[in-house]
């Protein structure tokens, strides 16, 4: 492993989030969302393979034998934990390495008001966290989960795609199942967790018709539901998962997610002006009644507004954070206008 050890350190000691690797190409690596290449090193296939079979399990294995992909995790010595995803790319072998953060966030770090926390703690309803790839959805769903951990006697089962953190049992019991190693998918997997009698169930994709409804029937089961999607912000979330349906069936969704949906988290790392990183921001909904009965009603018109003025029950809006950091000079006007839904918010 050592060929793995020796790029990986080259490449994370810069603060890198992702690396790629291809047979006979410079190592590819993504800093602060931006793809950066490291001319000095070249992997041959042969190295590659030799990587794959040093990191996966048989049962990785056959399912790369069987299906021409796989994606798993592992710790490696001296780097941390990391997430593999092994492809064929022209027909030779090719890697994306993930670097799993190690820390767990404190929500309190994540700017989460008690609004958000009261949510978090409720025993059952549907929570939604959205964002782009790459951009956090993962590191706030692991603070969700170490909060319940540390302050709540209750069973949590994930659904991964791999398992990324791994907890240790605090208060809370974990049951963690990775995708297609443990189990085959994320239906499956929420169709499994009524076996188990979960209190918290987690599923690293809730984008599938099928998924959803079998989360929406384990809320109405009396669980808590905690589901990742892809991003846009809250609205368009919601929009999203509701209009991919057949316009006879989303009535009928529409009425159960407002009757089960509790809160939708989505966020975006924005750079700073400084050009030293990016800072994270977030879009909030809490599913208030005035804002049940807009789902349910289909008048997302007054959505934004509405989530706009319920601050002081935890919600926020990108837009509102953008203006805010592009006062501070945190962030460019430029660069708060691109990321804003609002554009009129940050150019008056």
């Amino acid at each position: 492993m050592s060929e793995l050890m020796r790029v990986c350190q080259l490449v994370k000691v810069k603060g890198a989030s992702d690396m790629h690797l291809f047979p006979d190409q410079p190592v590819f690596y993504r800093l602060n969302g931006q793809l950066e290449k490291l001319d000095s090193v070249q992997l041959s296939e042969d190295q590659i393979k030799k990587i794959i079979l040093e990191t996966s399990t048989p049962k990785a294995r056959e399912i790369l034998g069987k299906q021409r992909q796989v994606t798993y995790a592992e710790e490696v010595p001296t780097v941390g934990r990391l997430r593999f995803s092994v492809f064929l790319d022209k027909g030779k072998f090719a890697l994306a390495i993930r670097f799993i953060n190690e820390k767990f966030f404190e929500l309190d770090e994540l700017g989460f008001t008690e609004g958000v926390r009261k949510v978090i703690s409720q025993p059952s309803g549907l929570i939604l966290v959205g964002s782009p790839s790459c951009e956090g959805k993962t590191s706030t769903i692991a603070a969700m989960l170490n909060f319940i951990n540390r302050h709540f006697e209750k069973s949590i089962f994930t659904i991964e795609n791999p398992v990324e953190y791994v907890f240790k049992d605090d208060k809370a019991a974990f049951i963690q199942r990775s995708i297609p190693v443990d189990i085959s998918n994320f239906y499956n997997g929420l169709c499994e967790a009524y076996r188990v009698d979960p209190d918290v169930v987690v599923s690293d994709s809730i984008n599938y018709p099928d998924a959803m409804d079998q989360a929406l029937t384990l809320c109405e089961s009396g669980c808590m539901v905690i589901g990742s999607t892809e991003g846009g912000d809250c609205q368009q979330i919601l929009e999203r998962l509701i209009n991919c349906r057949e316009p006879a069936d989303r009535e009928a969704l529409r009425a159960r997610i407002a009757a089960q949906l509790k809160m939708i988290v989505s966020q975006r790392l924005v750079p700073r002006e400084d050009k030293t990183g990016r800072v994270a921001i977030f879009d909030i909904m809490i599913n208030t009644p005035q804002m049940k009965a807009l789902v349910r009603n289909n008048n997302m018109s007054m959505f934004r507004a509405l989530q706009g003025q319920g601050e002081i029950a935890g919600m926020k809006t990108f837009d509102s954070q953008l203006a805010h950091l592009v006062r501070k000079r945190i962030v460019s006007q430029k660069v708060g206008s691109d990321f804003a839904i609002d554009k009129s918010r940050i150019n008056s």
